[in-house]
C-alpha cells in the first residue's frame, strides 16, 4: 500500500501543557518529526476561551512557524459558547449570517495580528450551523471535519475527512476516508478526550508509524499538503 499519513491536532493554544514550548507534548511532536519525518497540522484557537489571544503571542506563533513540519490552521476564536447546551461547538450556535461574520473577523485579526493567514479550519466541537458553513467557506481553501458528525454538511471548499485517533492500534485504521490519505485525530491535551498527546498515546503511535512504514510506502504531509 502507497498512501499519505497526516496527523491533525486540535485545540493548540499558549497555555502551559497546550502547546508552549518545553511541554512534553511537544517534545513527542519532535522525536516524531526526526524519527519518522511525520508533519503535523495543529488546530489553534484565536482566542481559547477568551483567555489566549494570538496577538498578546505572537513570539509563540513565529516558534511554532520556525518548524517547517507543523501547519498552522484555524480552529474557532473562543472554542466556547454562550449557550452551555453547545458545549464547545462555537459555531453551531452562530445560526445567522451576521453573528457568523462577526467571529469570524474577530478570528481572522488575531491571525492577521500574528503575521498568519492560516488556510485551514476545522470547526470546535465538530458541529457547525449552515450559516456559519456559508460564510467559512469563503476564508479558507479547506476545511477538516469528522466523517460521521460533518458526513451530510456540503461545504464549497476542499473538504477532509477524518476519524481515526492517534491512540487506535494498527488493527483500527480500517478505511481511509480521503481516497489515498490517512489523517489520525488527536487533541493536544485534556481530561475528557482518548487522543490526547500523553506517553501511552505516543508509544502507541510510535509502534503503528515503525510498522507502517516498515510495510507500506507512506508519505506524511500537513493537510494543506494533500
Amino acid at each position: 500500500m502507497e498512501c499519505n499519513l497526516t496527523v491533525a491536532i486540535d485545540d493548540v493554544h499558549p497555555a502551559k501543557g497546550w502547546g508552549l514550548q518545553g511541554d512534553i507534548q511537544m517534545d513527542y511532536l519532535d522525536k516524531l518529526h526526526n524519527l519518522y519525518g511525520v508533519k503535523f497540522t495543529l488546530f489553534i484557537p484565536s482566542n481559547y476561551h477568551n483567555e489566549s489571544p494570538l496577538s498578546k503571542h505572537k513570539d509563540w506563533i513565529d516558534w511554532l512557524k520556525s518548524k517547517d513540519y507543523f501547519e498552522l490552521a484555524a480552529h474557532g476564536h473562543y472554542h466556547s459558547c454562550i449557550d452551555k447546551k453547545w458545549g464547545e461547538a462555537e459555531f453551531a450556535e452562530l445560526d445567522d449570517e451576521i453573528k457568523s461574520k462577526d467571529r469570524i473577523k474577530q478570528m481572522m485579526t488575531e491571525w492577521e495580528a500574528v503575521g498568519h493567514k492560516p488556510e485551514g479550519f476545522r470547526t470546535p466541537g465538530w458541529l457547525c450551523h449552515p450559516a456559519a458553513v456559508g460564510e467559512l467557506e469563503k476564508h479558507f481553501k479547506y476545511v477538516a471535519v469528522h466523517y460521521e458528525h460533518n458526513r451530510q454538511q456540503e461545504w464549497n471548499c476542499k473538504t477532509l475527512y477524518g476519524a481515526d485517533g492517534i491512540n487506535l492500534n494498527l488493527n483500527a485504521y480500517t478505511s481511509i476516508h480521503n481516497e489515498d490519505t490517512i489523517m489520525l485525530q488527536s487533541h493536544i491535551a485534556g481530561e475528557w478526550n482518548d487522543n490526547v498527546w500523553n506517553e501511552k498515546n505516543y508509544n502507541q503511535l510510535d509502534s503503528t508509524l515503525s510498522h507502517l512504514i516498515s510495510s507500506h510506502t507512506i508519505h506524511f504531509k500537513t493537510l494543506s499538503e494533500i
